[in-house]
């Protein structure tokens, strides 16, 4: 066959989010995953995968608000690991830095896997689609030697079958959902919240200290908006040199974003226990100040002071809140 598209593919947005003046799912991976699973499966609900994946509850952070700190993680654990929590085994090809000598093995093992699972009706999360985030492959046509694909912003794009894994920053990722484990609830469930824990205290890999994970993540994000703030009363902050509205917004929609799923996640599966309630009730909290970070996110460099400030102590508060909220699933986690 050569070509092929899964019919009636659409992006997936949670108009729900939306509705509640939230900002729906935004990391790319978790946009992709959402999308792959809402099309493959029957039940899919948004706040269960970014729950049960971990994304939730995880937290990136650079010094300098640099987009490039939501990927900063281990592809090889955690992004077939999304995908086994969501319900689903995972056909998960990958060629990092340091494996050049794989690059054409593996690029071809990854292309034979998104055509044969696109015939069975299956899309491919891949890297790189466009714009150095990931994207979805959900068609192909061998004339035209590309791929059909939708980047993270949910617009189609085409992608030359020679391009990947080498589209920029030359890194092979491609994840393909494919059929239902039979992991139970409870054990995903206590996963989820397993993450959760070894997140907060820093026990996922990270590339410290440019980038911080976790509750440190919290300290190094607000004390970004303490320099800025210093760098205005000193008149300085045209001398910044980062485009530090646009880093700012990008980080507030991912954080605001997580930790809305995780106190709705958690208010799901509590099930009247009452340490999970608790941390739900702190995730809540949490969500509430990120969400005012998003809100009130600068539209220009020269702002003022105050607001500054306040973005830092709802920063610093949430930190609080997501910390008590982890101590709450700690305990749950302790009656076995």
């Amino acid at each position: 066959m050569s070509s092929q598209a899964i019919a009636n593919f659409k992006w997936y947005v949670d108009k729900k989010a939306l509705q509640n003046d939230e900002p729906g799912i935004i990391h790319s991976y978790a946009s992709c995953l959402a999308t792959a699973l809402n099309h493959i499966s029957t039940d899919f609900y948004p706040a269960k995968m970014m729950g049960s994946s971990g994304f939730a509850f995880r937290i990136w952070i650079n010094e300098i608000m640099c987009p490039s700190a939501m990927s900063i993680f281990d592809f090889n654990s955690m992004l077939p690991g999304a995908i086994e929590q969501a319900g689903h085994e995972c056909k998960y090809i990958s060629r990092l830095w340091g494996e050049e000598d794989e690059e054409e093995v593996k690029r071809q093992e990854a292309h034979n896997a998104i055509k044969e699972n696109i015939i069975l009706d299956r899309p491919a999360i891949v890297w790189d689609v466009k714009d150095a985030e990931w994207g979805i492959i959900f068609g192909f046509n061998d004339d035209k030697n590309s791929y059909l694909a939708l980047a993270s912003t949910g617009e189609e794009a085409e992608l030359k079958y020679k391009s990947l894994g080498r589209n920029g920053i030359d890194i092979l990722s491609v994840a393909i959902p494919t059929r239902p484990n039979n992991i139970s609830n409870e054990e995903v469930i206590r996963n989820s919240l397993k993450l959760a824990v070894i997140h907060a205290e820093q026990n996922e890999w990270s590339d410290r200290p440019k980038y911080e994970n976790g509750l440190a993540g919290y300290d190094m994000w607000a004390e970004i908006f303490k320099k800025w703030a210093m760098l205005v009363k000193a008149c300085r902050i045209k001398n910044a040199g980062v485009n530090l509205v646009f880093h700012a917004k990008y980080y507030s929609s991912h954080h605001a974003s997580a930790r809305s799923y995780a106190r709705d996640y958690l208010r799901e599966i509590s099930d009247n226990e009452s340490n999970l309630e608790k941390a739900a009730k702190s995730y809540s909290k949490a969500a509430n100040c990120l969400k005012y970070v998003w809100k009130n996110s600068p539209t220009k460099m020269d702002i003022e002071i105050d607001r500054l400030n306040s973005i830092s102590r709802n920063i610093e508060d949430a930190k609080l809140y997501e910390q008590a909220g982890i101590d709450y699933i700690k305990r749950f986690l302790s009656k076995g």
